[in-house]
């Protein structure tokens, strides 16, 4: 069981190699830009869904699937309280691959620039850090 969370009958454990924190933590979650090319229609439904009652997927228990543009990756939303998900590497409809995740990548370079008390540098709060767009504009490939 998760730790406080009674009656989930969820381990801490389950897909612990997946299972990761939505960051950087500077950066609240937005629904992906018009720019993110979808491997299918479901999936595009899937991540444009709007809740009336969750501003948020992580407080909604009906969001099946958020994107993180500034790492490129998809997960399944882990419902727990937190901003955790579960990442995925192909889509759950139509089994297309999904892009690599750049997470290990973003921390590389993060940690080449800047110290560990040091802020986030702006270029790496949004995807301009891997798709080159200088203007510092949240796009995806």
């Amino acid at each position: 069981m998760l730790p406080g969370v009674k009656g989930m009958g969820m381990s801490a454990d389950l897909f612990r190699e997946r299972r990761v924190l939505w960051m950087p933590l500077e950066v609240p979650w937005q629904p992906p830009t018009a720019a993110l090319r979808v491997c299918c229609e479901t999936m595009g439904a899937a991540l444009r869904f709007s809740c009336d009652q969750h501003a948020d997927p992580f407080e909604c228990a009906d969001a099946l699937i958020v994107y993180n543009e500034i790492f490129d990756e998809y997960g399944i939303p882990v419902h727990d309280g937190g901003a955790t998900y579960v990442l995925i590497a192909h889509c759950p409809w139509c089994a297309a691959k999904l892009p690599e995740s750049q997470r290990d990548r973003w921390f590389d370079e993060v940690d080449a620039v800047a110290g560990d008390d040091d802020p986030t540098p702006k270029r790496f709060l949004s995807a301009a850090w891997r798709t080159g767009d200088q203007t510092g504009g949240a796009q995806s490939e």
